[in-house]
């Protein structure tokens, strides 16, 4: 019996050392902010391939035959709403292709590649490396390694194959990895900085009636209570931590407080009905609850109902 036992426990062992080897060989790095060098040095490529119209950008600048990009680009807000992903290269070829999720999926993913990048990341050095950088706006990230090193599934993987869908007009295989991409965005999104979710109050208005507001994540997300009994003070220390809890899980599972939508929680005094719960108005979302209602598992489950339809 003594001997079955340790057989069974080398086992457990064994298996549970190669699963952490398998999670730790895929594992995706994060980037390392741009260097004034690398900028200067890969700055004739980047001046032909940059575009300044583009939210977000991936930019391959070494290590293929061909040096091109991949960018998201947002039609004006005084015209007709437009969502591109745009394919370019050296050589004058240009595609694009317009679908509003695949457009949102890659600029999540972008735009927190790039905010989650870090100093401590070591670059990797030698020749003959594939060399990346990515843009959100103005902020810029960049990434080195070996083709051999490239995994799959990984960020460039995924980049990489959606350069092609582009360029060869097939958005439905970009639609096809958006679970790797969310998986990946949310890889990067849990390093947002701990002070993204302070939480601050403030007087407003809801409806016409004077509120006290509990604000998080740079006022993306709200809670505002209607003629409430309490002070600021003491509804701060009474919901904050779950104005935290439901704001960082709306944060990591969907790309509603990604741009610049927001959101607000109205605690009104009576049940809304069912017609009245949830409505949306130019990048805000609004649903109705009643204090009772004020549970991280209800919450969270009208934003299922809600947001992530």
């Amino acid at each position: 019996m003594k001997e079955f036992y340790s057989t069974y426990v080398i086992k457990v062992l064994l298996l549970s050392l190669l699963l952490f080897m398998a999670i730790a060989s895929v594992a995706q790095n994060r980037l390392s902010p741009c260097s004034k060098q690398d900028y200067e040095l890969y700055a004739p490529v980047l001046k032909e391939l940059y575009n300044p119209l583009a939210s977000q950008q991936y930019i391959v600048v070494d290590g293929e035959s061909e040096k091109y990009a991949l960018q998201v680009i947002k039609g004006s807000h005084f015209s007709e709403r437009t969502y591109i992903l745009s394919y370019k290269d050296l050589k004058g070829n240009k595609k694009e292709i317009t679908d509003s999720l695949c457009q949102m999926k890659i600029a999540s993913l972008l735009r927190y590649a790039v905010f989650s990048s870090t100093t401590f990341v070591r670059k990797k050095l030698g020749i003959q490396l594939k060399t990346c950088f990515f843009f959100d706006l103005q902020d810029g990230a960049e990434y080195s390694s070996r083709k051999v090193d490239v995994g799959r599934g990984s960020l460039i993987d995924i980049l990489e194959i959606s350069c092609n869908a582009v360029k060869n007009n097939k958005p439905e295989v970009i639609q096809q990895l958006i679970p790797q991409i969310d998986s990946l965005t949310q890889h990067f999104k849990s390093f947002e900085l701990a002070e993204s979710w302070n939480v601050a109050t403030s007087e407003n208005y809801a409806y016409s009636f004077p509120c006290t507001q509990l604000s998080t994540h740079y006022g993306g997300f709200n809670i505002c209570f209607q003629r409430s009994e309490l002070t600021s003070s003491e509804l701060c220390n009474k919901y904050g931590n779950l104005t935290q809890i439901v704001a960082k899980w709306l944060f990591l599972n969907s790309n509603i407080l990604d741009f610049t939508r927001s959101v607000y929680i109205n605690v009104c005094r009576d049940k809304p009905d069912k017609n009245k719960r949830f409505s949306y108005s130019y990048g805000h979302y609004y649903i109705n609850v009643t204090e009772d209602e004020l549970t991280g598992e209800t919450l969270i489950a009208l934003f299922k109902l809600y947001l992530l339809k």
